[in-house]
């Protein structure tokens, strides 16, 4: 198993391999373990040439600082993501191009895709400067109230996981919500997911989850309500597409008949 600074580096080399990072953009960091601490990528340092020594520890409540170099100018950031969530061993801040033009709009990603509705609402948390403790408020607070991913305003985004692999996921992922967001709103506007859809497709997928873990999920969660009743627009929907099915079907078979 690689030790914790090596797996630093390289979820921050992957931000550089899926473009959402350049040269020293954005920082990455892990809860160390055992510790009241905190790893964290460097100030100015260009991934390509980062080394395991390079990552700097940061104290978690006292902002005590070991290392050869100076730490992210975001580590307040990422200690106070680190003091709200319990949960959270893991931090990804980039500066994705996609994820930033909806931050610099300054709206929410809301739950548009079934797969993504457990990374879904994505906020905007109110500007303030790089490097601030204002910035670092703000953000946390949104983290606070249970999201996993926050835009910052005008800047980019951030996103928590239970690991690094799972933080590098959802940072991979925000991005290409946000390249969906913008291509809906362009074309009239991003329609999000009912509220019943949400909640059955979170069902969905704690159980999946629960699933490939190994755990019963049978009664693990209750039964998600559905809605009780069908509108006329999603039947006329449904017969319309039915309708071009079975023509198709029916051309197909007409032509392979001719052709024999």
């Amino acid at each position: 198993m690689l030790n914790q600074r090596r797996q630093v580096v390289q979820a921050a080399l992957s931000l550089l391999k899926f473009g959402l990072v350049t040269g020293s953009a954005g920082n990455v960091s892990v809860r160390e373990t055992g510790t009241n601490s905190f790893l964290i990528t460097p100030s100015a340092v260009d991934y390509q040439n980062m080394e395991d020594q390079d990552i700097v520890r940061v104290g978690l409540w006292n902002d005590d600082i070991e290392g050869r170099r100076r730490p992210s100018s975001e580590h307040q950031l990422h200690a106070l993501i680190y003091r709200a969530r319990d949960d959270v061993n893991a931090i990804i801040h980039h500066h994705s191009a996609y994820a930033t033009a909806v931050s610099v709009t300054r709206k929410t990603i809301s739950p548009i895709l079934d797969e993504a509705v457990d990374l879904t609402p994505i906020p905007t948390a109110a500007y303030a400067p790089s490097g601030t403790m204002e910035l670092a408020v703000n953000a946390a607070a949104k983290f606070a109230d249970g999201c996993n991913a926050v835009l910052l305003a005008n800047h980019g985004v951030v996103v928590v996981g239970g690991t690094l692999d799972e933080a590098l996921s959802r940072g991979v992922e925000v991005e290409r919500l946000a390249r969906i967001f913008v291509g809906a709103e362009a074309l009239g506007g991003a329609v999000p997911l009912e509220d019943w859809a949400v909640a059955r497709n979170r069902h969905f997928l704690a159980e999946y989850r629960m699933a490939r873990a190994g755990h019963d999920v049978a009664s693990a969660h209750p039964p998600v309500e559905l809605p009780r009743y069908i509108r006329m627009g999603d039947l006329v929907t449904f017969a319309f597409r039915s309708w071009i099915t079975f023509s198709s079907m029916m051309h197909n078979l007409v032509m392979q008949r001719l052709r024999r």
